[in-house]
């Protein structure tokens, strides 16, 4: 499940507070409510956009309680908060805190770290007073804001007008001098606001208050515009869960020499698991030769991991190939092909990638693998075409499919390199399943 989740009330501010969370390297996604739960299965950080900026305060007290406990558990709940503190301050940040609360150990602590400094956007907080470029925010535009006029800039007073919950300040003198610990975890006000004028304060803030979690179990929810929750999220050590990525798998059909070259120089490069198949028996139905194959390679994909490379190839020489009878000839692709699609089938976690080389084994296993296109993408090298597999087990599985007789001896390599960088590439994307309802750091695609 999400590490974190992140309660937003308004679109722009959930993607700018994701992204804080997709430089660490988590998978993020902002959601709408209702798809929380699918997105929680497959991303670090879930940013659920409630659109409750301008909501009566209690329906968008009921939504960030929704989230809550659609997603419960996570490591963090950040309820992300405007820069300038307009919007349902108080009610969602107490809905957050009592719904955090309502989800853990009636003696474990839980309160709210309100940081609402962002001090590379020019709002810092001093003496409890948010600042707008050295401005308050009473003082600055925002006065005149259509919908959400701003009176003061006391940030207890702006909580104070929908929630109760006490509130302890932790001055920026304290943030400074060496005793935030002490600060943080004095008291037992729910809410703890913090003074902060620079990203430093934020960051030490963070550490502090991971700390207080491990000394005495206190649980956070961090509020703020996004830097704090970030922040405050590496510091108690939640990372992005490292994708059960498959290996490589290649399928080499083609005998010639020039794809032995090929293949050796790549083994030059690194470790390679090899699965040498005997084609003339493999092709005459040898059960026995079969069964061995499917044994060593059903191994190979369930404990080799990305970016290790498997390579099925025919053991030999071309000559090998080139004397087989002229019904074996026919019928070794689809023998690769089977054997292949069998072990995919059985593999706890799919290959990230495919390399195939040879034009019949590439028919051959795309076909059994039920693809029913190849998206193409581009040429690695002339006649080495990258794309990605629609449909079948390896539905959006980055692909390469080269000739035997295509390249140089490093040519390869080069496809190889190419396989890997997609791989990389698509664990930041979003799953074709869900990506009419996640939105990836953007907008959701037009219909």
């Amino acid at each position: 499940m999400a590490q974190v989740l992140v309660v937003a009330d308004d679109l722009t501010g959930a993607n700018a507070t994701g992204a804080r969370f997709a430089r660490s390297g988590m998978r993020v996604a902002t959601v709408t409510p209702e798809h929380v739960t699918r997105a929680a299965g497959d991303y670090d950080v879930v940013v659920a956009n409630l659109d409750s900026r301008h909501l009566p305060p209690a329906q968008a007290a009921d939504l960030v309680t929704d989230v809550i406990e659609a997603v419960w558990p996570v490591g963090l709940v950040v309820k992300r908060t405007d820069t300038t503190l307009r919007g349902n301050i108080g009610a969602e940040l107490e809905a957050a805190w009592r719904a955090v609360r309502d989800r853990v150990p009636a003696t474990t602590p839980v309160r709210a770290l309100f940081a609402p400094a962002f001090p590379a956007s020019g709002r810092v907080t001093v003496d409890g007073v948010q600042l707008l470029d050295g401005v308050p925010l009473e003082r600055s535009e925002l006065a005149f804001d259509p919908l959400s006029p701003m009176s003061t800039s006391v940030v207890a007073d702006i909580a104070a007008r929908q929630t109760s919950l006490a509130v302890r300040h932790v001055p920026i003198r304290q943030v400074t001098q060496g005793v935030l610990g002490t600060a943080l975890a004095a008291g037992d006000e729910p809410i703890v606001l913090c003074d902060a004028l620079t990203e430093q304060h934020l960051a030490d803030i963070a550490e502090a208050a991971a700390e207080v979690h491990r000394r005495d179990g206190t649980v956070w929810v961090a509020v703020d515009p996004g830097p704090a929750g970030a922040l405050l999220a590496d510091a108690l050590r939640l990372r992005g869960r490292a994708a059960a990525a498959g290996p490589l798998l290649a399928v080499v059909g083609s005998a010639t020499e020039l794809t032995r070259r090929q293949v050796d120089a790549v083994a030059r490069t690194g470790p390679v698991r090899f699965v040498e198949v005997d084609a003339a028996l493999l092709a005459g139905g040898d059960p026995g030769h079969r069964a061995a194959l499917l044994r060593d390679l059903a191994g190979h994909l369930a404990t080799a991991v990305f970016p290790e490379l498997v390579v099925v190839r025919t053991a030999g020489s071309a000559r090998d190939v080139v004397d087989l009878p002229p019904d074996a000839k026919r019928r070794l692709p689809a023998a690769l092909a089977a054997l292949v699609t069998e072990a995919v089938h059985g593999a706890p976690t799919a290959p990230s990638g495919l390399y195939t080389s040879g034009g019949d084994v590439t028919s051959a296993v795309l076909d059994a693998l039920g693809a029913h296109a190849f998206e193409v993408g581009g040429e690695v090298v002339p006649l080495a075409v990258h794309g990605q597999l629609t449909g079948g087990p390896l539905d959006g599985t980055p692909a390469v499919t080269k000739g035997g007789l295509v390249g140089d001896d490093t040519t390869l390599v080069e496809c190889l390199g190419k396989l890997r960088r997609a791989v990389r590439a698509r664990t930041r994307t979003v799953p074709a399943e869900v990506s009419e309802h996640v939105l990836p750091l953007g907008l959701r695609p037009p219909r």
